[in-house]
C-alpha cells in the first residue's frame, strides 16, 4: 500500500504549488453553471478524502456493508457553500487531509485489503477503494488543470 500512498503524496505534492498559485476569484469561475468551479471541486475532494477516510477506517473494523454512508456529492458541495469559501484555506485543508489519508493508506494491515466491501453499485475491494481514490483525485485535479489556462487573472 505504500506504492498507493506514494503516488497520492506525489499527486498533492505537485499539485499543490499550482493550486496556491490560482487566486481566488480563478478558482470561483464557472466554465459552465451545470459544472464545478475549482473551489466546488476541491471541496468534493475534501469530501471525498472524508468519505473514504470513513472507509478506510470502517473496513477495518469489520464493516463491510458501506452503502449506507454513500456520498451524495451534489448535496455535500451545495450544503458546504464550497464556492463562497477561501480558496486558500479550501487548498489547505485539502492537502493536510490528504497527507493524513496517504499515512493511513501506507498503514492498512494487509489482511483487510482483499476485503469486499459494498461501497458502490458493484463490489470493490479495500485495495481497490485505496488505488480508484487516488485516481479520483488525480483525475479532478487534472479537470481543474486543463480548464486553469482559460482562467487566467
Amino acid at each position: 500500500m505504500q506504492t498507493i500512498a506514494d503516488d497520492l503524496l506525489e499527486a498533492i505534492e505537485t499539485a499543490l504549488p499550482r493550486l496556491e498559485a490560482m487566486s481566488g476569484r480563478v478558482a470561483a469561475i464557472k466554465m459552465n453553471p451545470e459544472k464545478w468551479s475549482a473551489k466546488e471541486i476541491i471541496g468534493h475532494l475534501i469530501d471525498s478524502a472524508a468519505n473514504n477516510q470513513q472507509r478506510f477506517v470502517r473496513a477495518q473494523a469489520g464493516v463491510t456493508a458501506l452503502q449506507p454512508y454513500r456520498y451524495a456529492q451534489n448535496h455535500w458541495v451545495s450544503a458546504q457553500q464550497y464556492q463562497s469559501a477561501d480558496w486558500s484555506a479550501l487548498v489547505s485543508l485539502w492537502y493536510f487531509f490528504n497527507r493524513h489519508l496517504a499515512h493511513v493508506i501506507a498503514h492498512l494491515p494487509p489482511e483487510y485489503l482483499d476485503r469486499v466491501l459494498d461501497v458502490w453499485d458493484e463490489p470493490a475491494t479495500l485495495r481497490f477503494v485505496a488505488e480508484d481514490y487516488v485516481r479520483h483525485l488525480k483525475h479532478h485535479l487534472n479537470q481543474i488543470f486543463q480548464t486553469a489556462p482559460a482562467l487566467q487573472d
